[in-house]
């Protein structure tokens, strides 16, 4: 059985190498390419003429509407909510000023009046004490007069003494009305200091009532939170009756009066970026300026430019455009692109995030998709946030450029030149493509 099982299966081994053989010889020979009659020459070459670009480069990368600030209201007292508007609902438009929500105040009312009648007592207070002040003056006049009446019998009981006209007790009796007014009159004036004191005390005593008083007010304004901005309520966490605790948001409102787009550009087009603001040098300028005029030099103003080194820390701010396309027409809106959206590249994509800032984003133009000519717009679609857009940028160019057909470049960035009347491989500086066009 076994030396049955190897003959078959060298015999279908056969039939398939007899099979190929009789395909071969079926199929017959290849024919080879033959070369026409007449070119033997060098390969026939089609010319391509290039012209300068001498518009700003436009870069366009996508984008996503983002709030440009979205505001968390707090509420600054504790209490029972005792009223909420109905524009306080998420995804409703409020106004700047306009009450959204109110805390009940009776206890913040009954704090301040408790306070107004504790200003009240302690300003009676100080009346009272400057009248007993002013009185303690009006007695220490009464007894300086006193004493020195008492000084001037006393002086003349001492000159009687001397010629025995009067009695010991006498002189006795002046010394002791002397001292016991000297003693009143310190008795008052300790008085005077001791009131002027308590002055100072129930004076400090009211400038802090005053300062309760407007803490009680200000809380009591605080009952009722009003929109901070013109905005949309994009959460709420508190309803009527509810209790609230200080400190607590309640509200989140996003700021509708400016908007950002988020997008992400490439290395090689934030290098654009960068130099929108340099000049090229006088030797670049004029080879540029050949370089227009002769076809056979499209590189050398590349060669012989060098843009000056600038602080990549700081964004080139550049115009853009945010642009949305519904139903045949794009929807436009101003921008500037002015920040980096973090703090470097993304560690992912290895794009560079940036934010394109719109500072009037109901101020729209609509373009025919078509047409192109502008159309006065009735009921254009809001920019919302997490809208999907395109952003268009627009670039100074900082150096002398030209448009090459696309079909004209090779592999790898390089085009055919011609020069000395052969052809030579020349590497190029992709800045963009625009319309089949490389700049």
């Amino acid at each position: 059985m076994k030396a049955i099982g190897i003959i078959i299966q060298s015999l279908i081994s056969l039939g398939i190498l007899c099979g190929g053989i009789y395909g071969y010889f079926a199929m017959g020979e290849p024919e080879v390419a033959k070369r026409p009659p007449g070119r033997n020459g060098p390969p026939v070459v089609q010319t391509l003429s290039t012209a300068t670009h001498e518009e700003d480069l436009r870069v366009e990368v996508d984008g996503v509407v983002v709030p440009f600030r979205q505001i968390e209201i707090a509420s600054e007292v504790r209490g029972r909510v005792s009223s909420k508007s109905s524009s306080c609902r998420k995804g409703r438009v409020v106004q700047q000023g306009q009450l959204l929500i109110e805390i009940d105040p009776r206890d913040y009312q009954l704090d301040v009046q408790r306070l107004e009648e504790e200003l009240k007592q302690a300003v009676a207070m100080i009346r009272e004490l400057e009248i007993e002040i002013q009185n303690a003056e009006n007695q220490k006049g009464l007894t300086e007069q006193q004493l020195e009446i008492d000084r001037r019998q006393l002086e003349r009981n001492l000159q009687l003494s001397t010629t025995a006209a009067a009695s010991q007790s006498e002189l006795d009796a002046a010394r002791r009305a002397e001292l016991l007014t000297r003693n009143t009159l310190q008795g008052i004036q300790d008085s005077q200091n001791l009131l002027r004191q308590r002055l100072i005390r129930m004076v400090s005593g009211k400038d802090l009532v005053e300062s309760n008083i407007s803490k009680a007010k200000l809380a009591l304004e605080r009952t009722k939170i009003f929109s901070p901005v013109d905005g949309v309520i994009v959460e709420e966490s508190v309803e009527q009756d509810g209790y609230v605790q200080a400190g607590v948001p309640v509200i989140v409102i996003q700021d509708n009066s400016r908007l950002d787009v988020t997008c992400k550009l490439q290395m090689r087009q934030m290098h654009w970026l960068w130099q929108a603001g340099s000049d090229p040098t006088t030797k670049g300028s004029e080879d540029a300026k050949d370089a227009q005029t002769s076809q056979s030099t499209v590189g050398a103003d590349l060669d012989s430019f060098t843009p000056p080194l600038k602080n990549l820390s700081a964004f080139p701010r550049a115009d853009a455009k945010i642009i949305f396309e519904l139903d045949g027409k794009q929807y436009q809106w101003e921008g500037v692109v002015d920040r980096f959206d973090g703090a470097g590249i993304d560690s992912q994509t290895r794009l560079v995030p940036c934010r394109v800032h719109v500072d009037s984003p109901l101020e729209v133009s609509v373009v025919p998709a078509k047409s192109g000519e502008f159309e006065p717009v009735e009921q254009p679609p809001a920019l919302m946030t997490g809208m999907f857009v395109k952003v268009q940028i627009r670039v100074r160019a900082p150096r002398p450029l030209v448009r090459i057909p696309q079909k004209a470049i090779q592999p790898g960035d390089r085009v055919w030149v011609v020069r000395d009347g052969a052809l030579v491989s020349y590497p190029l500086e992709r800045a963009t493509v625009e319309n089949g066009l490389v700049i």
